[in-house]
């Protein structure tokens, strides 16, 4: 019985030491954050709301950046720009992205003009923080979803309202 105890500890902690057990039995996205029921609810209803309420929120939260990012960059003020960025990187990586990591929003006809107005937010906001390589990215990522959609109204140059495939072309030349 002892000995069979002393067994079923090493074997666990041999499990446990990275290169010792065979990696072949745990799963890619082992030790991953497990997504949160209101991400895997379903796509209607108090879901639904819950996700434009967020949605909007963000957008509303990126047009603040943008315009504080525009205004420290006017002034000259070095410190704030990248007080400003560090933060808005804080927050892309931990709100926004994982946000915008989900597919079905670009799918859902109640969403899809959100989700676009979130990705243009995102890149334009990048753009303004000297990223053009992840403005780019979110670009390309952007065309991908919606390709073929080109027509569809979307709110940029902030204020207004233009074709998508406009908007990206405008952000493009930002770039």
């Amino acid at each position: 019985m002892n000995d069979s105890l002393v067994r079923l500890a090493l074997v666990a902690a041999l499990a446990v030491v990275p290169g010792c057990a065979s990696k072949t039995y745990l799963s890619k996205d082992f030790g991953r954050a497990e997504k949160s029921a209101e991400e895997a609810a379903p796509t209607g209803g108090p879901s639904l709301d819950q996700r434009r309420e967020n949605m909007t929120r963000m957008y509303k939260d990126l047009v603040h950046f943008r315009t504080s990012l525009r205004d420290s960059q006017e002034r000259g003020d070095r410190t704030t720009t990248n007080a400003l960025a560090l933060f808005i990187n804080s927050y892309l990586e931990m709100h926004l992205d994982p946000l915008l990591d989900g597919e079905w929003q670009s799918r859902h006809p109640e969403l899809w003009g959100l989700d676009a107005d979130l990705r243009l937010a995102k890149a334009d906001v990048l753009i303004r923080m000297k990223d053009t390589s992840r403005a780019s990215k979110t670009l390309e990522e952007l065309s991908a979803r919606y390709k073929g959609r080109d027509d569809m109204l979307v709110h940029y140059p902030m204020g207004s309202e233009s074709p998508l495939g406009k908007a990206i072309k405008l952000l493009r030349d930002g770039v």
